[in-house]
């Protein structure tokens, strides 16, 4: 009789111990919300944080390769807190990803069907890939460019950790602002969201760059992606832009 691999082995492990953090009734209430395909269990997310963080502490030895085993274990079933932890798990050791590997994550990407996931894998995994490999930024702006709404909006969310560190931002904010602007017309509320959600971590720390990328583009921008990007500017800043988008 054959060995089970480590992958199989670790994820079958990894799925006992979601099951036993499973809250009663929680499980219909979040696939309802999500308007999720997949099946669910009922973790909430610090849960799912908590347990990926214990695997990641007791398996430092963890490979590359090793890594993407065990997250196409966890992903091969519709299970959306099996996903989620495979994720955090990528977010974990980042680290041991490159450039390479961005075609490896497109797929995940691509066969995310929620916003929760999209969330978990394009600022946390594939921003943080981005800053330390720009090779990974010709995927990024192809995703940002498909029609199809998740992968768009993890095109336009893995910019989120560039455009927040206040010292990448003046680097990174150009990028975004080009790959967002024929963006902008895009009807759909999960794009336009991602869109402004970006343009509002950047007015933490440039927000004299962040208001004159958007006043030319007043005429094109929608009023969700205008009121989530002024959030944090000053009142009379953020008073200007919205009236001037009104008129």
């Amino acid at each position: 009789m054959s060995a089970t691999p480590p992958a199989e082995f670790h994820a079958q492990a990894l799925r006992t111990a979601l099951d036993r953090h499973a809250v009663p009734g929680r499980a219909a209430g979040e696939k309802r919300y999500l308007r999720s395909d997949l099946d669910h269990i009922g973790v909430p997310l610090p849960a799912l944080r908590k347990l990926a963080r214990s695997f990641v502490r007791g398996h430092r030895e963890l490979t590359h390769d090793e890594l993407l085993a065990l997250v196409v274990a966890l992903w091969k079933r519709p299970v959306h807190e099996a996903r989620s932890v495979a994720l955090i798990l990528l977010d974990h050791r980042v680290d041991l990803l490159r450039t390479e590997d961005t075609g490896f994550l497109e797929r995940l990407l691509r066969d995310c069907g929620t916003w929760a996931h999209v969330d978990l894998l394009a600022p946390f995994v594939v921003g943080r890939l981005l800053l330390r490999e720009p090779g990974a930024l010709g995927a990024v702006r192809r995703w940002a460019a498909d029609e199809r709404q998740w992968v768009r909006r993890g095109g336009v969310l893995s910019f989120l950790p560039a455009v927040r560190q206040e010292a990448q931002c003046p680097h990174w904010f150009p990028v975004f602002g080009e790959v967002a602007d024929p963006l902008l017309t895009d009807d759909r509320f999960f794009v336009r969201k991602a869109i402004g959600w970006v343009l509002r971590e950047g007015t933490g720390h440039h927000p004299r760059q962040v208001a004159d990328w958007l006043e030319p583009r007043l005429d094109r921008v929608s009023g969700l992606t205008l009121r989530e990007a002024v959030r944090r500017l000053d009142e009379r800043e953020r008073r200007r832009l919205l009236a001037a988008h009104h008129a």
